[in-house]
């Protein structure tokens, strides 16, 4: 395998029998009021699924359930705990995916390189992908895997908080802040109440830098990088709406060379429960 936290859908139908595979689907809905909620993606996986994997939570398991932000990332305890349930061994390939856009995938890859849990790989283009190289699928549970004994450990800086994002937003340009929303999403709307994005702050969707397919384009990704002037070195911050495109962009950037970038966890579902924090509409710059 090469350094790459990448594989393809034929490396992993050559290696099914020798990676924990796991699926980290999540399910989007609407409530009848027009509120956007997360729930698990367990009845997702049941319904189609690669065989072979087995269904990482990552409302509740790979996320603090009691944090008051979603998809907070949990104690390394309980990173632990999931994994170990999920028959994680310290001698474990792990690969993840997920059935929209990588980002879930991207997430959970993230927060177990948070731990010290490394040798995880994302499937490029998730499910998709796999169904477009006409790969068989299934439905169902899988039988759990014997209980893991991965251990977690003392990782590099990989999150950062709300007083970080203050100073950035204060003027602090010692650190670059990137925001992996979509166009519309970070410009806002005026008339829209905490709409638009941290002030000071640059925009680089996580979507542009996917292929048709799903896969992430790279040389897309290069160019994109380049133009933003994001760069090794800089510690750069990435945020989001609750740190998953963010996520995806992570990868997307040590696939070609940044891999210092840290998350903002709190990302806007933190800062836009502030209210006498700032929030700034239009292109950066504009005012």
């Amino acid at each position: 395998m090469t350094d790459s936290a990448l594989v393809d859908a034929s490396w992993l139908h050559r290696h099914l029998s020798d990676v924990v595979l796991l699926d980290a689907t999540v399910d989007r809905r609407t409530d009848p009021d027009g509120t956007t909620v997360f729930v698990s993606g367990l009845a997702l996986h049941t319904e189609r699924r690669i065989p072979g994997a087995h269904f990482a939570d990552l409302v509740t398991g790979f996320s603090d359930p009691f944090a008051p932000f979603p998809f907070t990332r949990p104690s390394g305890d309980r990173i632990a705990a999931h994994a170990r349930e999920l028959g994680i061994r310290e001698d474990s390939t792990v690969v993840v995916y997920d059935r929209l856009s990588g980002a879930w995938a991207a997430r959970v890859w993230w927060v177990l390189r948070s731990a010290a849990i490394t040798n995880v790989r994302v499937l490029d283009g998730g499910l998709t992908a796999w169904e477009a190289a006409q790969l068989p699928v299934t439905e169902g549970r899988e039988a759990p895997l014997p209980p893991g004994d991965i251990v977690v450990g003392p990782a590099r800086e990989h999150f950062t908080d709300l007083a970080r994002m203050r100073l950035i937003a204060d003027g602090d340009d010692s650190t670059p802040a990137v925001c992996a929303l979509r166009r519309t999403e970070y410009l806002g709307d005026p008339a829209r109440a905490r709409s638009g994005h941290i002030p000071r702050t640059t925009n680089l969707p996580y979507a542009d830098l996917l292929a048709p397919d799903h896969t992430l384009d790279l040389e897309r990704t290069a160019h994109l990088a380049q133009l933003h002037g994001l760069r090794q070195g800089a510690g750069t911050v990435l945020y989001c709406g609750g740190a998953i495109n963010a996520a995806g962009l992570a990868l997307a950037l040590r696939e070609i060379g940044i891999d210092d970038v840290v998350l903002y966890d709190g990302s806007l579902g933190e800062w836009r429960a502030h209210p006498e924090l700032p929030l700034a509409t239009g292109p950066e710059g504009s005012g």
